[in-house]
C-alpha cells in the first residue's frame, strides 16, 4: 500500500510554480510605458506636420491680418516647433526597441528647424540673433546624426531616404541662416554701402524727366556675388605670391564696372514690346522695378545711412511730377509703395530675398529634387514595413494600415504639399516677377520672343494675395472712454505674460481703406511743395472762415491736437450726420474726415510708437483724457446725452482747469456755430485731417514701422515710406516736458480736490 502511494506520488504532476506577480506587473508596465511613449512620439510627429503646413500657408499672412488672436497663434506655432523637436528626439532616444521609421520621423521633425520660405523670423530681433540660431541648428543636426548612427537600425532603403532628407535639411537650414544674417543690422550696413555711395553721386545727372525716367539711375539689380568672390580670391592668391601689393581700402565703395547693372532709366528705355507704352500703358510691369529700387533706398534708413538733400529733391520730383502727374496718379503711387513694402517685409521676415540671390535658385531646384527622391524612398519603406512585433505597436488600424504607416504618410503628404505650395508661391512672387523683368531687359533675344513676353505679362498680372490688410483701424473716443477690460487677463499677475489692455481701449470695427481717403491725402501731398509739413495749420489758413480755429493746432503736444480735433469731429458727426447731407462732394468729405479722425485716434490709443510724441507721453495723455472724460460725462450714459453736454459746455474750463474734453467741446461748437455754410465744415475737417495724417507720418523710428508690417500693415506706414524718399519732414516737435508737467499738475489738482 505504501509502495502504491509512493508510486502514485511519483506519477503525479509537479505542482505549478507560483507566478511572480511583481515580475508580471513589471513586464506589463514596461509594455504599457513603451506604448504610451510610442503614442506620444506619433502625436508629436503629427503636430510637427501640422506646424509645418500651418507656417507655410499662413506665415506670410501676417502682413494681411491684424487679428491679435491670429498673431498669437502664429507666435505659438513659431516658438513651439523647437520644443516639439527637442522633446520628440529625446523620446525616440529613450525607446527600448528599434523601429525603421524612427530615423525618418526624426529627420522630418528636425526639418521644421529650417522653417518654411514664408517665415524665417518672427520679429526684427530674431534677425539679430542669427549666430545663435546657426549654432543651435547645427548642434541639433550633429545630435541627429549621432542619434541615427548609434540608436537606430536602418535598412538600405531607409539609409537612402535619410541621406536625401538630411540634404534637404542642410539646404533649408543654410538658407534660413543666410536670410537671418542678411537682414541683420551688421549685414545691412555692409551690403547697402554701395547703394548709399552710388546715391550720393546719382543726383548729379543734368537732364531729368520723371515721366520717361530719363536721368534716374536708381539701382535695380545687385552685384554678381559669385563674380565678386572670384575676383577677391584671385586678388588674395596674387598677394600671397607677392605679385600684388595690398592697398588701403577706400571708404567709398565703387560700383563694379565688370558687372552689368540694371537701372530704372534702362528699364524705361527698354525697346521690348513688354515694356513699351503700348504693352505696359499703366506702367504696372515697369513699376515693379521702381518699387524694388525704392526698397533698396528704404533699406538705407535701417542701415543708418543718410542721403543729401539733392537726392531727396530728385525723388520728390519723381513723386510730384511722375507718380502723381495724372489725375488718378494716387492709385499708381499707392501701388508702388505697396509693392515696396512687400519687398521690405519679405526681406526682414521671409527667405525670399535669399532664395532669389544670384545662383541660389539652383540650390532650390536641387532641394526640390532631393525632396522628390526622399519621398519616393520613404514610400518604398512603407510598402515593406512590418514593424518590430505587435507588442511594440499600437493596436490601431486604419483600413488594415498600422498607425505608424498612417503617421508617416501624413508627414509625407504635408511635406509634399508644403514644398509644392512654396514653389507655386515663389513662381508668382514679386521677386520672381522682378527677376524675369530684369532678364528681359538684359537679353535681346527675350525682347524679340513674343511667347516669352506673354508668359512674363501673364505672371505679372497674377496677384495671389493682398500686399497688406488694406484697412483703416478705427477708434471712437466718445464711445469707448467708459469701457473697462476684463480683470481676468488684465491684472498685475498677467502683466508679465501679456500686454495689458487699458481703460478705454476698445477698438471700433475697422473699415476698408476708402479710395476717397487715399485721393484726399495724396492731393494734400501733391499740393505741398515744401519739405516741412504743418499739423493742419496750412489747410486752415487757406480759408478765412477757419483761421479762428488755429488755436487748436497750437497745443502742447501733437497727441492733444489729435484728441481735441477727434472729439470735435465726433461732435460734428452727431450734430450734422451723414443723413442730412445732400451733396455728393460733402458726403465724400464727411467720409474722409470721420475715417481719418478715428484712424488717428486709433494710433493714439493703440500704436503710440508711430506718432511724433514720445510713446510714453502719448500713453500718459490718453490715460489722462480717459480720466477727464469720466469726470466730464459722469451722468451721461448715451451718446445723445454726451453730445448735449458738450453743446452746453464750450467754455474750455473745468473745475480742474482746461482739459482736452473742454477744448474738444469748444472747437466742435465753433465749427457748428461759427461756420456759415454747413458743407464747408466737412471740407475744412477733411482738409485738416488729410494734412495732419501726413504730418504724423515722418518718423525716425523705422523699426516700429517694420514691426507693424507683420500685424496687417498701417496706412501711415505707406505714407512714411513715400515721405522718406522725398525727404519731407515735419517742423520742430513740441517739447515733451511741458506735457509731463501738465499731467503732473492735473494729477496734483485731482488729489487735492478729493
Amino acid at each position: 500500500m505504501r509502495n502504491l502511494m509512493d508510486t502514485n506520488l511519483k506519477m503525479a504532476p509537479a505542482p505549478a510554480p507560483i507566478p511572480d506577480k511583481n515580475g508580471m506587473n513589471g513586464i506589463m508596465r514596461f509594455w504599457d510605458h513603451s506604448k504610451r511613449t510610442l503614442a506620444q512620439i506619433e502625436l508629436l510627429v503629427i503636430i510637427t506636420a501640422i506646424l509645418l503646413l500651418f507656417l507655410a500657408i499662413f506665415g506670410s499672412c501676417r502682413r494681411r491680418c491684424s487679428s491679435r488672436m491670429f498673431q498669437r497663434v502664429i507666435f505659438a506655432a513659431y516658438t513651439l516647433s523647437t520644443n516639439v523637436l527637442t522633446y520628440a528626439l529625446g523620446l525616440m532616444q529613450n525607446m527600448p526597441f528599434h523601429n525603421e521609421l524612427f530615423p525618418v520621423w526624426a529627420v522630418f521633425v528636425v526639418i521644421i528647424l529650417g522653417s518654411t520660405d514664408s517665415i524665417s523670423a518672427y520679429s526684427l530681433g530674431d534677425n539679430e540673433r542669427w549666430k545663435s540660431y546657426n549654432w543651435q541648428a547645427y548642434t541639433k543636426l550633429i545630435w541627429l546624426l549621432f542619434l541615427v548612427d548609434w540608436k537606430f537600425e536602418t535598412t538600405p532603403k531607409t539609409v537612402v531616404a535619410i541621406v536625401y532628407l538630411l540634404c534637404v535639411l542642410s539646404l533649408k537650414t543654410d538658407e534660413r541662416a543666410w536670410a537671418l544674417m542678411a537682414a541683420s543690422r551688421q549685414s545691412l550696413e555692409r551690403d547697402t554701402k554701395v547703394v548709399a555711395d552710388h546715391m550720393r553721386r546719382e543726383h548729379e545727372s543734368v537732364e531729368v524727366d520723371p515721366v520717361s525716367m530719363s536721368g534716374y539711375k536708381y539701382l535695380v539689380t545687385g552685384k554678381d556675388v559669385s563674380t565678386k568672390r572670384f575676383k577677391r580670391f584671385k586678388r588674395f592668391i596674387k598677394r600671397c605670391l607677392g605679385k600684388e601689393a595690398a592697398s588701403a581700402r577706400d571708404h567709398q565703395t565703387p560700383l563694379d564696372n565688370e558687372v552689368e547693372f540694371i537701372t530704372i532709366e534702362q528699364v524705361w528705355k527698354c525697346d521690348g514690346g513688354l515694356l513699351s507704352p503700348k504693352g505696359d500703358p499703366n506702367n504696372e510691369v515697369k513699376d515693379i522695378c521702381l518699387s524694388f529700387a525704392l526698397f533698396k533706398l528704404l533699406r538705407l534708413r535701417f542701415a543708418g545711412y543718410s542721403l543729401p538733400q539733392e537726392a531727396h529733391k530728385k525723388t520728390r520730383n519723381l513723386i510730384h511730377h511722375g507718380l502723381l502727374s495724372k489725375e488718378d496718379g494716387y492709385k499708381r503711387a499707392f501701388r508702388v509703395v505697396e509693392d515696396e513694402l512687400t519687398f521690405l517685409f519679405d526681406f526682414f521676415f521671409t527667405k525670399y530675398s535669399m532664395i532669389f540671390q544670384p545662383g541660389r535658385l539652383y540650390y532650390k531646384l536641387v532641394e526640390f529634387i532631393y525632396v522628390a527622391i526622399s519621398i519616393w524612398f520613404t514610400t518604398l519603406i512603407l510598402k515593406n514595413y512590418k514593424g518590430d512585433g505587435d507588442e511594440y505597436q499600437l493596436d490601431i488600424k486604419f483600413n488594415r494600415f498600422s498607425i505608424e504607416e498612417v503617421v508617416t504618410s501624413m508627414m509625407m503628404i504635408s511635406f509634399s504639399m508644403v514644398e509644392f505650395m512654396q514653389f507655386f508661391f515663389l513662381g508668382f512672387s514679386q521677386w520672381a516677377k522682378l527677376i524675369l523683368i530684369c532678364k528681359y531687359v538684359q537679353k535681346k533675344s527675350w525682347q524679340e520672343n513674343e511667347w516669352i513676353e506673354r508668359i512674363i505679362r501673364a505672371i505679372c498680372r497674377v496677384k495671389l494675395m493682398k500686399p497688406w490688410e488694406q484697412k483703416l483701424h478705427q477708434y471712437s473716443f466718445l464711445e469707448s472712454y467708459a469701457w473697462k477690460p476684463s480683470r481676468l487677463l488684465n491684472n498685475k499677475i498677467m502683466a508679465v505674460y501679456i500686454d495689458q489692455t487699458r481703460n478705454g481701449q476698445r477698438e471700433s470695427t475697422p473699415i476698408k481703406l476708402p479710395e476717397e481717403v487715399k485721393e484726399a491725402v495724396f492731393h494734400a501731398l501733391k499740393s505741398n511743395y515744401s519739405t516741412k509739413l504743418e499739423n493742419g495749420q496750412a489747410s486752415l489758413r487757406v480759408n478765412n472762415e477757419s483761421k479762428k480755429l488755429l488755436w487748436a493746432c497750437r497745443l502742447e503736444t501733437q497727441t492733444q491736437v489729435i484728441i481735441v480735433w477727434h472729439i470735435a469731429t465726433s461732435f460734428c458727426e452727431h450734430q450734422l450726420p451723414l443723413e442730412r447731407l445732400d451733396s455728393l462732394a460733402t458726403r465724400r468729405t464727411f467720409l474722409v474726415a470721420t475715417s481719418l479722425s478715428k484712424y488717428l485716434a486709433y494710433l493714439v490709443a493703440f500704436t503710440p510708437s508711430l506718432l511724433p510724441d514720445h510713446p510714453y507721453i502719448v500713453k500718459c495723455m490718453f490715460d489722462q483724457a480717459i480720466i477727464e472724460a469720466k469726470d466730464f460725462f459722469r451722468k451721461c450714459k448715451r451718446m445723445k446725452d454726451r453730445v448735449k453736454e458738450m453743446k452746453e459746455d464750450s467754455s474750455g474750463l473745468s473745475a480742474l482747469g482746461e482739459t482736452v474734453i473742454n477744448q474738444g467741446a469748444r472747437l466742435g461748437n465753433q465749427l457748428v456755430n461759427d461756420i456759415k455754410h454747413k458743407d464747408m465744415i466737412w471740407r475744412i475737417l477733411a482738409d485738416f485731417w488729410a494734412e495732419l495724417v501726413l504730418y504724423v507720418a515722418p518718423s525716425d523710428n523705422a523699426k516700429a514701422h517694420a514691426e507693424h508690417l507683420t500685424r496687417g500693415g498701417e496706412f501711415v506706414t505707406h505714407l512714411w515710406a513715400l515721405l522718406s524718399h522725398a525727404g519731407i519732414e515735419r517742423g520742430h516737435p513740441t517739447k515733451l516736458h511741458n506735457a509731463v508737467e501738465r499731467r503732473n499738475s492735473h494729477a496734483l489738482k485731482r488729489r487735492n480736490s478729493f
